[in-house]
């Protein structure tokens, strides 16, 4: 549970590549589609969008989890398919791991899953849901989960959770392969100590 609760790094490098990127990726499209006299109604139209999504959104974060239930409902009616209503439901995946509710949690992330957003923010719904049905015990479902992964930046977790997955299983040959890709997709810029540990203890007696 420990993993799963250490990500809010990796969350809020994502909403801060949204808020500065976002836009601009849908500029291009949107002006040979629409034109310049669609443009200027689109990047209106957007702006208010995006701003009454940012507003609530905000909210959210700024009240209690008391009273944060009382906004769900306008979330989900009023910003359905959005970044910012991705990032409510990690938050009540968050929520609802902490209060031990773990098909809860697996629900919300599946919405995000599911959900009309940027692919990274599903991948990584997509490896927390996986890390939750490996905590339950539910191995296959996890391994499915992970096979839909496919952001090159998140690689390395992937099979970094594959090995814990396969070591869970008694599999130490398959662990082993897996904290090695790990590795591997790892590169050298990033230190992993223990991943590091993981692929050592896993490897055969020969290879050590």
């Amino acid at each position: 549970m420990s993993d799963y609760l250490t990500e809010e790094e990796q969350l809020d490098r994502l909403k801060r590549w949204w808020r500065e990127n976002g836009t601009f990726l849908m500029v291009g499209t949107v002006l040979l589609v629409s034109g310049v006299a669609g443009w200027r109604w689109y990047q209106a139209a957007d702006l208010a969008d995006r701003e009454t999504a940012s507003d609530l959104y905000a909210d959210y974060l700024a009240v209690g989890a008391e009273d944060r239930a009382a906004l769900v409902e306008q979330v989900d009616a009023e910003i359905p398919g959005t970044s910012y209503h991705a990032f409510t439901l990690l938050h009540r995946a968050n929520e609802a791991v902490r209060s031990g509710d773990i098909d809860a949690a697996i629900d919300a992330l599946g919405r995000i899953v599911d959900a009309d957003v940027r692919e990274p923010l599903r991948d990584v719904a997509r490896i927390r849901q996986a890390r939750l049905h490996q905590q339950t015990g539910d191995s296959e479902a996890a391994l499915a989960v992970l096979a839909e992964v496919h952001g090159e930046g998140f690689r390395w977790q992937v099979q970094e959770l594959k090995g814990d997955i396969h070591l869970a299983l008694g599999e130490r040959g398959k662990a082993h392969e897996a904290y090695a890709s790990a590795l591997r997709e790892a590169g050298d810029e990033l230190t992993l100590p223990i991943l590091e540990m993981k692929a050592n203890d896993t490897a055969p007696i020969d290879a050590t």
